[in-house]
């Protein structure tokens, strides 16, 4: 036990930028630290607001319950999608495995390093989610100590079961996948169908959620007093329900009986990680860094066409492009997650589907609203550009390898447009999904839907020419692993923190002003187009000065 706690201290400890061997590096990173939370805080205030009212309401029909319910079977829905990806990059994609598997270390040690170290980001998502509902919970339910007490030892275990799910299902696909000369390919394009297949195992769970029986019949259900939300919140984790009526009778011997159940559940689903893992994990990692060439002979055309002559920055991009592309790292953090959150929010859209009153609402508001919907439709695809890494970590990922390409004879201007092709055409991807989505599920007009995706054009390009203004400020160059080099990486979240500032002010502007769908179109890509060019000429004319002052 004691080499699994000081291996997890090492990983974090190389992964951690708290690590940093510079003078003032942690007190840099403990302020920047702060300061995100500063800019979180507008973010959990209005959640804490949400979740107070939403006690209130329920409350009122004894349903007060279904908040945790429903809070715990989110957080454990977010923890299990997010494994795959953390699992993935820490137990197969990052270079400390060769390092450890020569060592005198049993595989459960390696193993349970790994699964802390997956679980402590996993922390970081749950604080977020579910912190501030227990305390608001707590606090309107005038709950005793032994409430805080529960909920502070589920925190802690409630991750544990979904991320041993994740991990199981990660560790028998890399398992059998361990073949062929293209392994890493058809690792990457299955983990895809993987998260895909996941989606669609939470659409269906939604489809059967929303042919479930009429409204009185809820409605009877719910004047009875039963916990009939909770029981649906639950559908999904039904482990859950436990941890929930522990802290809901946290006051009752009960209250222990539920926690004990639920600790022997997590405990017996671990134990299940365990034995899976020691017959699963060796034979999926070894050899996961090899990799073999077609040897296949180029002659005649096909040479002629790898040969051809292209200009400077576009064989720059291409290389770009090619690079995020075949980098399993790079491709889970820098083209997924942007791609991911359109169906994501497909999921809960599924229920409406077949409630023509509810889309004839959806309808009515959105031609009511004039301009606004394109101002929302303008903040999304911002939000989503914020998710994507590509741009924000263009200087990072080339490593040390940056001062050799500052060394290339290609003129500053050519290497930006480089650098922002990849995040740009990655971001219009996504954005032509949730446009694909929302048409789908929502009445939007061909005219709406041209003009929204006419505004979003100068928001995406905006984004990305301040994300590589903050990479170009502060890059990480002295990695280990391409996963250190964006996952560990604090730059996207001050990419994502202007996004949702720089949304608030459009669409609170937009609101303000009260105008018409095509005059805040008109207005909105005008004054991206000139925020755009502001910045253009910014980065154009100080770019060279801020690359020749990079050290590592």
């Amino acid at each position: 036990m004691n080499n699994i706690w000081l291996l997890t201290k090492i990983m974090l400890k190389n992964s951690s930028r708290l690590g940093s061997r510079k003078k003032g590096g942690e007190w840099k990173s403990l302020m920047l630290v702060a300061l995100m939370l500063i800019g979180f805080l507008p973010m959990i205030i209005s959640g804490v607001w949400f979740v107070a009212e939403l006690y209130d309401g329920l409350a009122q029909i004894g349903q007060e319950s279904a908040i945790l319910g429903l809070g715990l079977a989110l957080v454990s829905c977010a923890i299990f999608v997010l494994g795959i990806i953390y699992v993935i990059t820490v137990f197969y994609y990052s270079q400390d495995v060769e390092h450890l598997l020569p060592l005198p270390l049993a595989p459960r040690e390696i193993l349970g390093a790994k699964f802390l170290v997956a679980l402590f980001y996993e922390y970081l998502t749950e604080l977020i989610l579910i912190g501030p509902l227990l305390v608001v919970y707590g606090v309107k339910s005038d709950a005793g100590v032994l409430y805080y007490l529960f909920a502070i030892i589920l925190f802690l275990v409630v991750p544990v079961v979904p991320l041993a799910l994740s991990s199981i299902l990660v560790m028998l696909f890399m398992r059998f996948t361990n073949i062929g000369k293209r392994k890493d390919r058809f690792r990457l394009i299955g983990g895809i169908v993987g998260i895909g297949a996941v989606l669609g195992f939470q659409y269906f769970i939604q489809k059967q959620r929303s042919a479930m029986e009429d409204i009185e019949q809820l409605q009877q259900q719910l004047l009875s007093g039963e916990n009939v939300l909770l029981n649906l919140a639950t559908q999904l984790f039904p482990s859950t329900k436990l941890a929930v009526l522990a802290l809901v009778e946290s006051g009752y011997w009960s209250g222990m009986g539920y926690l004990l159940a639920f600790l022997l559940a997590t405990i017996a689903g671990f134990l299940v990680f365990s034995f899976a893992g020691d017959r699963l994990y060796f034979a999926g990692v070894m050899g996961i860094s090899e990799s073999a060439g077609t040897r296949k002979k180029v002659e005649g055309d096909a040479f002629a066409k790898l040969a051809q002559k292209r200009s400077a920055w576009w064989s720059f991009a291409i290389k770009e492009w090619r690079v995020i592309w075949r980098t399993p790292a790079y491709m889970l953090n820098c083209l997924l997650p942007s791609l991911l959150m359109p169906f994501l929010i497909l999921i809960p859209l599924v229920g409406i589907q077949e409630k023509k009153d509810v889309l004839e609402a959806i309808r009515g508001w959105i031609t009511g609203t004039g301009g606004l919907s394109v101002a929302i439709f303008l903040a999304g695809s911002i939000v989503l550009a914020c998710m994507n890494s590509a741009s924000v970590t263009a200087i990072t990922r080339e490593g040390q390898a940056f001062f050799l390409s500052k060394s290339f004879p290609l003129p500053f201007r050519q290497f930006l447009l480089a650098k922002l092709f990849p995040g740009t055409i990655l971001s219009m991807l996504s954005i032509l999904v949730l446009l694909a989505v929302a048409a789908w599920f929502l009445p939007i007009t061909p005219l709406l839907a041209s003009l929204a995706v006419l505004v979003s054009i100068p928001g995406v390009v905006l984004m990305n020419q301040f994300g590589f203004l903050i990479d170009l400020q502060r890059p990480k160059l002295g990695w280990t692993s391409e996963q250190e080099a964006v996952k560990q990486n604090i730059n996207p979240l001050f990419s994502l923190l202007f996004g949702v500032l720089l949304t608030g002010i459009t669409v609170i502007g937009v609101v303000s002003w009260g105008g018409s769908l095509i005059p805040v179109a008109l207005v909105l890509f005008l004054v991206f187009g000139i925020l755009n060019l502001l910045l253009y000429r910014v980065l154009v004319k100080k770019g060279p000065e801020w690359m020749d002052k990079i050290e590592e």
